[in-house]
């Protein structure tokens, strides 16, 4: 009988396709399980997790009982002690979770190694003394069930390999040789530039009243003037977002404009968006369902999704025959909550979650190619929006996003060794004068360690604003008394030292001080049951577990409220 089972051992790709009709058949169930409790009980289910240990006692029950998983009886394969007797309960749990984390542990080697051994066995397999075979005869029906399971398999694999190539050459296309860029602070010599702890003159002062706009003369001047403006914003800013919200009509009649970009849209929703904006009503559960698309799923906040309805009544004024303005997310599809919770990113960072959370790296590996990629894919995104459409536009995005004069580097002894290029670079270095980046005014003067920073030039900017009683301005930095100043400590500064204020940004709007109460309203309901159960501990972190929640609903009180 020995001979018999060494004879028929099973290989690698029959042992996958049994362990992914396993893998079909749990996430089902757990699917099944998930939307039940959704429409009885909402509550928090860590799915990944909840795959991870269900496999596990899966796995361990069938095989100890059967010797054989669903996969495995309907491939024809059954699982024995070298010596064919029955594997026990304990070696069985043994196999199914440590020992094969164990074989998994280092890039699935462990598994591999079933393919690469004459013995055909896995780490695991040798560890527990364990063995695989195909079962004789076999039973009816075992070709059809491997011809279904390695056709999915396929179409999985090859669909994943398409979306992960194809993003990676998309975002090729605005890839740039870090050779080639070359920004202005690169040559400049540090003693041009000015540390404002040494700055004691009024001249800013009496320039600004000389030379400065009113914010929206300001922004509706660079954007007539420009093919497409970066507006960076410092996030959940409701002046700024009103004020951008005002600019809507006088953007299309005075500017020219046709096209709002925004990050916090999906590209994936640009149809929903198209249809939202030119309908005949207004679909405010459509305009929920675009912004809980968002990737951080906590974008809940009312000044940006009043901004679809603005350009909505624009077009619903507009004569019969006139060009619409269209809305156009420029964001990839990816999960940022998923990241955040894993601690991959230090700047996506919330918290320390909990450690079965990191069990969602399995989500994560489909996003990588967004995250990574994540500038370049949306420059391409406003490439082919709106600059192969040849139409203006204004953008409205995270700051970090729009510079164009300056990128992050690794330095070292005050040497370039290479930089990091990101979504106003790539677009800047690859379309010359089209572009346009304006600061909407926010807090710059933070350090490394994300503490304030004393003699900042947020702490200057704001000294020259009061002296204007807090004016409302909006002004070019570009040969100003403000291009060459710095400071010795926030992080935009302290890399290279020869970076100055006008690397940062080419224009700034200053509508109110740091100190003005600036919170944007939530929206009601945001946060659906569906997103409590999913994201829970990411609201927790946000919240910082100050105030208990036990639903969505509670979850939406406490932020409309904070």
């Amino acid at each position: 009988m020995m001979d018999a089972i060494e004879f028929k051992k099973a290989g690698f790709w029959v042992r996958l396709l049994a362990t992914w009709i396993d893998c079909l058949f749990i996430y089902l169930v757990l699917t099944i399980v998930f939307y039940l409790l959704l429409y009885t009980k909402p509550f928090y289910f860590p799915f990944n997790f909840s795959l991870l240990i269900t496999g596990i006692i899966y796995s361990t029950i069938l095989i100890t009982f059967k010797g054989q998983t669903i996969g495995k009886y309907l491939l024809g394969l059954t699982v024995y002690n070298i010596d064919n007797t029955k594997i026990s309960f304990i070696k069985s749990f043994l196999r199914e979770s440590i020992l094969k984390i164990v074989s998994g542990i280092a890039l699935f080697l462990g598994f591999f190694w079933i393919g690469f051994s004459k013995s055909k066995k896995g780490w695991h397999d040798y560890m527990c003394k364990s063995i695989v075979v195909r079962n004789s005869p076999a039973k009816k029906g075992t070709i059809f069930w491997r011809v279904l399971a390695l056709s999915s398999f396929l179409i999985f694999f090859i669909s994943y390999v398409w979306n992960f190539t194809s993003l990676i050459i998309e975002a090729n296309q605005m890839a740039l040789r870090p050779a080639s860029i070359r920004l202005p602070f690169m040559n400049r010599n540090p003693t041009e530039v000015t540390d404002v702890s040494a700055i004691k003159d009024t001249s800013f002062v009496s320039w600004l009243d000389k030379n400065a706009q009113s914010p929206q003369d300001f922004a509706l001047h660079i954007a007539a003037t420009h093919q497409i403006t970066l507006f960076g914003e410092a996030h959940e800013n409701a002046a700024n977002l009103h004020f951008f919200n005002q600019l809507i009509e006088p953007l299309y009649y005075k500017s020219g404009i046709r096209v709002i970009a925004m990050e916090v849209i999906p590209a994936s929703m640009n149809k929903k968006v198209d249809a939202l904006v030119n309908g005949k009503e207004y679909d405010s559960a459509l305009a929920l369902e675009i912004a809980r698309s968002q990737s951080w799923k906590m974008w809940g906040f009312k000044e940006y999704w009043d901004l679809l309805q603005a350009v909505w009544t624009l077009n619903n004024s507009l004569p019969k025959g006139a060009e619409r303005m269209r809305v156009v997310g420029i964001d990839d599809d990816l999960n940022m909550v998923n990241i955040s919770l894993l601690g991959i990113s230090k700047d996506d960072s919330k918290g320390k979650p909990p450690f079965w959370e990191k069990f969602r790296f399995f989500s994560v590996i489909a996003d990588l190619p967004n995250v990574i990629y994540r500038d370049n894919l949306m420059a391409r995104n406003v490439e082919k929006e709106i600059i192969d459409k040849n139409q203006k536009a204004v953008v409205l995005i995270g700051f970090n996003h729009t510079m164009i004069n300056y990128t992050w580097s690794t330095v070292k002894d005050n040497k370039i060794l290479a930089v990091n290029p990101r979504f106003g670079v790539l677009l800047s270095q690859k379309y010359k004068d089209k572009f346009f980046q304006i600061e909407l005014y926010q807090q710059l003067d933070l350090n490394e360690d994300n503490s304030v920073c004393k003699n900042s030039i947020d702490g200057f900017l704001d000294s020259v604003f009061k002296k204007r009683a807090y004016k409302p301005t909006g002004f070019t930095i570009a040969s100003s008394p403000f291009e060459k100043i710095r400071d010795s400590c926030s992080f935009y500064w302290s890399q290279f030292p020869s970076v100055c204020y006008g690397d940062i940004a080419q224009g700034l709007i200053f509508l109110t001080p740091f100190a003005s109460k600036n919170k944007c309203t939530w929206v009601k309901g945001y946060i659906s049951d569906e997103m409590f159960m999913k994201y829970k501990p990411m609201y927790d972190l946000i919240i910082n577990n100050r105030i208990k929640f036990k639903n969505a609903k509670d979850l939406n009180q406490i932020m409309s409220e904070n």
